[in-house]
């Protein structure tokens, strides 16, 4: 197989779903071919992680929402590293790349990683106008593919579904391990202990969660609830633990690297999202072997099937959320079955990054056939 240069390009490096998913694609890209990253935002946590696995790691130090020059400096991007192949992913990558594509013949692919149907009325009229400069939209969930083909009118021939992967190397059960962070962190097995993996941002909403953790704690003091992530919601979750006298029991731990050692010191996988598409932690917590409460967003419902692996909710219910922390609590036998079924659940994700890389090199080649008619 030649060599490939490719840009990728997005928004920012930090420690969020997409830029794990960029991590991993870059990890074994890096191995044959050329691999350039130009992020949006200063560089984050996770530009270390991309220049050790041996990608080139930029940025343009974008720092409010729009800042004037950063179309062209993309353009000057492109034109400096020559790439075979441009990959942009999340919202605003995805649309000033594809300003700096118009009028030049470039393989752009995208990716987009976030619920669009969630965006304002302006941002998808925009995405929808320029939808058609890409070459292929590479969707990562089943109700992305769909709101993109029904809504915003992609042509169906250019959208790809290729649903996220979570690596098997990288996360799997292990008892060893559990014993281990869970002496570290203090927890017995008399414990049962809730993990969310998560942005602390509104959109993930971590108070529903952490408001039904303290329903079921007034009843069950061996339950605790840990948060692994950072965010923008950090201080009112602060306010509310101490207001609640709920420090002993619940933990932010911030931005952790390894996840696979949280997921397994842990019995119970929740995410009270309000949106997504298919989030790399819920594959995470289904390699390791956990019962996942999800709520009803994007593809999550596709992939926890209710009273099987796990339960659904509806976003922002705390009610419901409460009964099923409980009901996890409660029937420790259920609960166990559904971690052996989430094992099995693993086996139908996919390796992607081999995916896409045959599927770059088909459209470098010319072999990707894409129809240019509706």
């Amino acid at each position: 197989m030649e060599q490939m240069k490719i840009l990728y390009v997005i928004t920012s490096t930090e420690m969020g779903g997409a830029e794990k998913a960029l991590s991993t694609l870059v990890s074994f890209m890096a191995r044959e071919h050329s691999v350039r990253v130009l992020s949006l935002k200063p560089l984050g946590a996770l530009a270390v992680d991309l220049t050790q696995a041996g990608a080139e790691v930029t940025t343009i130090n974008m720092k409010g929402y729009f800042q004037r020059g950063i179309i062209s400096k993309i353009a000057a991007e492109i034109k400096a590293f020559q790439p075979d192949l441009i990959h942009a992913m999340l919202y605003r990558a995805i649309e000033y790349t594809r300003m700096a594509c118009a009028g030049r013949k470039r393989i752009l692919v995208t990716t987009p990683h976030f619920d669009l149907s969630k965006k304002g009325l302006l941002l998808r009229w925009l995405d929808r106008l320029l939808k058609d400069l890409d070459t292929l939209t590479v969707a990562e969930s089943f109700s992305t593919a769909r709101y993109l083909v029904e809504k915003q009118k992609y042509k169906r021939e250019k959208v790809y579904l290729l649903p996220n992967g979570a690596d098997p190397l990288r996360f799997f059960p292990d008892r060893s391990l559990r014993q281990q962070m869970r002496e570290q962190k203090g927890f017995t097995e008399e414990h049962l202990v809730f993990v969310s993996v998560a942005r602390l941002a509104a959109v993930k909403d971590p108070m529903t969660l952490l408001q039904a953790f303290r329903n079921v704690l007034r009843k069950n003091p061996c339950v605790r609830l840990v948060y692994v992530g950072e965010g923008s919601e950090r201080k009112k979750l602060e306010s509310y633990i101490t207001q609640n006298r709920l420090d002993k029991f619940v933990l932010l731990a911030g931005e952790q690297t390894d996840i696979n050692a949280w997921l397994n010191m842990a019995d119970v996988f929740v995410l009270s999202s309000r949106e997504e598409s298919l989030p790399l932690a819920l594959l995470e917590a289904l390699r390791v072997g956990l019962p996942c409460i999800v709520s009803q967003a994007g593809d999550m419902p596709l992939w926890v099937e209710h009273g099987k692996n796990g339960f659904v909710f509806y976003p922002q219910d705390i009610t419901l959320l409460s009964c099923f922390l409980a009901e996890m609590v409660n029937d420790r036998d259920h609960r166990l079955e559904m971690g052996r079924y989430s094992v099995e659940i693993s086996r139908r994700i996919t390796d992607t990054s081999q995916q896409y890389q045959h599927l770059y090199q088909q459209l470098i080649e010319g072999g990707f056939h894409v129809k240019t008619s509706h």
